[in-house]
């Protein structure tokens, strides 16, 4: 006597469908982009801030001969300017992945 798995195909319910803001009118698509754009140029400009203050941090710090605190301000420095290339290149990126996943 043998066993036997069956295995059950179930389609997927959302194959096809493509997202569309259109739906809910121009004025929520212009709204909702004018919103992100809004708060992603408050992110790079907060990004160039830390990026200022904490390579303003590591110049003190090496003036001071504290390595310690070097090597904290460098780290935060390198962060910040990382951070300040994703969200420059953020637009990019997400085209990217919709690119690649959305086939």
């Amino acid at each position: 006597m043998s066993l036997t798995t069956r295995v059950l195909a179930i389609d997927n319910p959302i194959d096809g469908i493509i997202p569309d803001f259109a739906i809910f009118g121009a004025e929520f698509t212009a709204l909702w982009q004018k919103l992100l754009a809004g708060l992603w140029g408050l992110a790079i400009v907060a990004a160039v801030v830390f990026l200022i203050v904490n390579v303003a941090s590591m110049a003190t710090a090496s003036a001071g001969n504290n390595p310690m605190e070097y090597k904290t301000s460098r780290t935060r420095a390198l962060v910040s300017g990382i951070s300040l290339g994703i969200l420059a290149a953020l637009a990019v990126i997400v085209g990217a992945i919709l690119a690649v996943f959305g086939s």
